[in-house]
């Protein structure tokens, strides 16, 4: 209770990212076709749901909406106390700083939903197999990037779970789309991908990191702008360059789960430990490649990451990389909110007016090196899951006959 009033005392503090929720009020009221055209149609649910309930005032949709994601926190957290596990008070605990540490993003964006779900994904991986892939699916149509984690439901392609798994996980993204379709049109459903053609380099990237360094150094050669894509990018020598970087990256972690996939359905046995471990590292890697990154998106871990500190089955050495990941997501949060909102016009200004204004552009690069880091250790998780027998009876896979293939 009182680290979530503390994030309430810090929107009194600075009242600046309350523009987001302005924001997604205009989206339904305001007289922009365009507003919030950028966002999945399911994934604005919440906030044009709230909106409508709450009728056009502004000011009380504001305080509903703080109001909304507490509530979903709340009922997250009581949801990680509820397993009888000796693991679920670190994990809580560390739920409660993680959220504190994000700050203002944590209550004023809808991240945490997209977030949540992914969490409640890895809570199917060791409960209920077949929800992972309703969860993952709910999530994809929410945010876009949790379609590559569909890669953590594929096991051995004779298994009749795999199948299972993979058929929820469509079957949700279809229902959805359809019901998307019907409601809002086919170009509402597409509109988010639209706006992706549009994006440069933003800011807080972990490819930007050079050019920022620059900017903050030569503001005048290193130009950062609010751009098309409704974000803050950064152009000058070199950006381009940074941008191919980028791309190859994507690539990369693109193929290495279309590899996971395909090693998975040969000779991987499936288990809830490596599917969470492969979520872990591919959302660490979304969030080093992506030529986009914004302060919120380190919710993006959260959720996952306090869902799989409370399972059991992890090795002594799994669990101590489970904990850095945890330890390097939480100084993440705390030194993104250092970025945005509290350094963020400074960072965009560049030049340096004293010794503490080179705090913003510090925090960054400090931020975006934990952002290496943290994938590294995802990696390590992942492999030392790959090398370790599962469990007994952890397996789904492994407890029904396999689905029989007619050659």
């Amino acid at each position: 209770m009182v680290s979530r009033l503390f994030l309430a005392w810090l929107i009194l503090v600075e009242r600046g990212p309350i523009g987001d929720v302005m924001y997604y009020f205009l989206g339904v009221y305001g007289d922009d076709p365009t507003a919030m055209t950028e966002y999945p149609w399911f994934g604005a649910w919440p906030s044009e749901l709230l909106a409508r309930f709450i009728g056009e005032h502004m000011q009380a949709y504001i305080i509903a909406f703080v109001v909304m994601i507490m509530l979903a926190d709340a009922v997250f957290f009581s949801l990680l106390l509820r397993r009888p596990v000796r693991w679920r008070t670190g994990a809580a605990w560390w739920w409660v700083c993680f959220g504190a540490a994000t700050g203002h993003v944590f209550i004023l964006r809808l991240d945490l939903f997209p977030a949540v779900a992914v969490g409640g994904a890895v809570w199917a991986f060791f409960a209920v197999p077949l929800w992972a892939g309703v969860f993952l699916g709910a999530a994809t149509m929410m945010k876009l990037w949790p379609g590559v984690l569909a890669v953590s439901l594929v096991g051995r392609w004779g298994s009749r779970q795999t199948w299972q798994r993979l058929v929820a996980f469509l079957a949700t993204m279809a229902a959805l789309c359809l019901v998307a379709i019907v409601v809002a049109g086919p170009q509402r459903l597409l509109s988010p991908l639209d706006y992706q053609t549009v994006r440069g380099l933003q800011v807080e990237s972990v490819a930007a990191t050079w050019a920022m360094v620059q900017h903050w150094n030569d503001p005048q050669q290193w130009v950062t702008s609010y751009a098309q894509s409704k974000s803050f990018e950064v152009t000058g020598p070199g950006v381009d360059t940074a941008l191919a970087v980028s791309s190859w990256a994507m690539i990369a972690v693109v193929l290495t789960a279309v590899l996971w996939a395909l090693v998975r359905t040969r000779n991987g046995q499936w288990t809830p430990h490596a599917a969470t471990a492969i979520v872990l590292f591919l959302i660490a890697g979304l969030l080093l490649a992506n030529k986009v990154f914004s302060t919120q998106y380190i919710v993006w871990v959260g959720p996952m990451l306090a869902v799989a500190l409370t399972r059991d089955g992890w090795t002594r050495g799994q669990r101590r990389l489970l904990w850095a990941c945890a330890g390097v997501a939480l100084v993440c949060a705390g030194l993104g909110m250092q970025i945005y909102p509290f350094g963020y016009a400074q960072l965009m200004m560049g030049a340096p007016q004293g010794p503490g204004s080179v705090f913003p552009i510090v925090a960054l690069v400090l931020r975006n090196v934990l952002i290496v880091m943290l994938t590294l250790l995802s990696a390590a998780l992942v492999y030392s899951t790959l090398r370790t027998p599962a469990p007994h009876g952890s397996s789904p896979d492994s407890q029904t006959t396999p689905l029989r293939v007619n050659n």
